[in-house]
C-alpha cells in the first residue's frame, strides 16, 4: 500500500499505520522538502510520484492518500491509467474534499504567516508548536506554503471515472471535511464506493492508526461488523422494500434495527443497533417536491423558500421534505408533516425539528442529509438518528457508482 501525505506531512505520518497493518507492505512516499529530503525544494509533480509507483504495479497494490494526499493518489491513479498500467485494488482517501470541489482551507495560502499558521492549527490539526517554536516554524513553513499553493492551484480535469473501488474515511470531529462532503468521491468511480467514519479529527491517520487499520483490514477481508452504539450503516440498493432488507441483513450477526426508503428504483437501507423506543428512519428523493409533496412543508418553510434565490428553492424544498420523511419513518406514530418544521433549510446540519402541539417527541432525533451522486443522477437522502452525534458507514454498489 503506497501512502501519500497531507499538506506539510512526511512519511512518518504513516508510522502508526505501518505498525498496525502487519499483513500489508505499507510504503509511505516521501515527497521532497520534508524529513530525510529536507534539503530538496518542496515541489513535486504527479508524473514524478507516478514514476515511483509504476515499477510496482505488476503486483497487486493499493493507494492511500490523506487530505492533500488523497488528490495526489487520485491523480496518480489516473496517470497510471494513461500509461496503460494495472490499476490499484483500492483507492483509499482520508479527510479530503473530492477533486471536483474547491478546498475551503486553500484560501489561507495567501495569508500572512501568523494568520496562515493559526488557521492550520485551528482547522486542520496542525501542531500548535508552529505558533511558538521558531525552529519548527522555520523548518515547516516553506513546505506548508508550497503544499497549499499546490492545493490552491489544482484544477480538476474531467475524465471518465476510474474503475477502482473508492473507500473514503472521515473523522467524526473533522470540521473541514465531513461525511456529506466525502460522499462526493462516489462520482469518481465505477467500481463501488464506501464511506467509513472514525472517531477523531482531521489527522486521524496519525492520531488513530489502530482504528483506521481495523477498518482497512475489514474492507479488504469483506467483513461487515455490526454497527456500534453511535453508528448507522447505510446501504444503497436497487431492490425495493423487503428485498433490500434481506440482502443487507445477511451481512450482520445479532439484532439490528432496519429502516428502508425508496424513490424511483433507488433504495436506501439504514442499519443500527436495536434500541427500545429509539428507531432510526431513512428517506430518499430524486427530484424536488411536486405540488402534492409541497403540502408537507410548513408555512414558515414555504416563506424561507420564497425568500431564497430562485435557483435554490427546489434544493431547499427537497431538503425539508426528505428530512421530514426520515423523521416520519423513525417516529412510526404518524403526524402531519406540515406541523413540524426546520428553522433554517440552508443549514448544513444536522437538523432538529420544531414541532407543534403534541410533537415535542420529534426533538429526540437529529437528521443528517446525504447528497448522493449515482450513475442515474443526483439524489438526496436523509437519516434520522436518536443520537446526539452519529458516525456514518455508507456502501454504494458498483452498478450505482459513477
Amino acid at each position: 500500500m503506497f501512502c501519500l501525505p497531507y499538506a506539510g506531512g512526511g512519511a512518518s505520518a504513516y508510522t502508526g499505520l505501518l505498525h498496525q497493518l502487519t499483513d500489508l507492505t505499507v510504503i509511505p512516499i516521501q515527497l521532497p522538502g520534508r524529513e530525510n529530503r529536507i534539503a530538496e525544494p518542496p515541489t513535486f509533480t504527479i508524473g514524478e510520484i507516478a514514476d515511483e509507483i509504476a515499477p510496482a504495479t505488476d503486483a497487486p497494490y493499493i493507494l492511500y492518500g490523506h487530505s492533500m494526499g488523497a488528490r495526489l493518489a487520485f491523480e496518480v491513479a489516473r496517470e497510471l491509467r494513461r500509461r496503460g498500467l494495472p490499476a490499484p485494488l483500492r483507492l483509499y482517501v482520508g479527510g479530503a474534499h473530492p477533486p471536483h470541489r474547491k478546498v475551503p482551507l486553500a484560501a489561507t495560502a495567501d495569508l500572512p504567516d501568523d494568520a496562515f499558521i493559526d488557521q492550520l492549527v485551528r482547522r486542520a490539526g496542525a501542531l500548535p508548536e508552529l505558533k511558538h517554536v521558531p525552529e519548527l516554524r522555520e523548518l515547516m513553513l516553506p513546505v506548508l506554503r508550497a503544499d497549499f499553493a499546490w492545493i490552491k492551484h489544482y484544477r480538476y480535469a474531467p475524465e471518465p471515472p476510474i474503475d477502482v473501488p473508492v473507500v473514503a474515511f472521515t473523522g467524526a470531529d473533522d470540521g473541514e471535511v465531513g461525511a456529506a462532503e466525502m460522499l462526493g468521491w462516489a462520482r469518481h468511480t465505477t467500481a463501488g464506493f464506501r464511506l467509513r467514519t472514525l472517531r477523531g479529527g482531521h489527522l486521524f491517520v496519525k492520531d488513530r492508526p489502530a482504528e483506521l487499520a481495523a477498518l482497512i483490514t475489514a474492507d479488504l477481508d469483506g467483513r461487515y461488523p455490526p454497527p456500534e452504539p453511535d453508528e448507522v450503516h447505510i446501504w444503497m440498493d436497487q431492490r425495493p422494500g423487503h428485498a433490500s432488507h434481506e440482502r443487507v441483513l445477511r451481512h450482520y450477526d445479532g439484532r439490528t434495527a432496519v429502516s428502508t426508503g425508496d424513490a424511483d428504483g433507488l433504495a436506501l437501507v439504514a442499519v443500527a443497533q436495536e434500541r427500545e423506543g429509539q428507531a432510526v428512519g431513512i428517506a430518499v428523493t430524486r427530484s424536488g417536491p411536486s405540488a402534492a409533496e409541497s403540502a408537507e412543508l410548513s408555512a414558515a418553510e414555504r416563506e424561507q423558500i420564497e425568500d431564497a434565490a430562485e435557483e435554490d428553492r427546489q434544493w431547499l424544498a427537497s431538503r425539508a421534505v426528505t428530512a421530514k420523511r426520515a423523521l416520519m419513518a423513525a417516529d412510526g406514530e404518524g403526524f402531519d408533516p406540515a406541523l413540524a418544521g426546520f428553522p433554517d433549510l440552508a443549514d448544513p446540519g444536522p437538523w432538529r425539528a420544531q414541532g407543534g402541539p403534541g410533537l415535542d417527541r420529534l426533538a429526540r432525533w437529529q437528521v443528517v442529509h446525504l447528497p448522493l451522486h449515482t450513475s442515474r443522477g443526483e439524489a438526496l437522502g436523509a437519516v434520522a438518528v436518536p443520537y446526539d452525534r452519529v458516525r456514518l458507514r455508507f456502501d454504494m454498489p458498483a452498478e450505482q457508482a459513477g
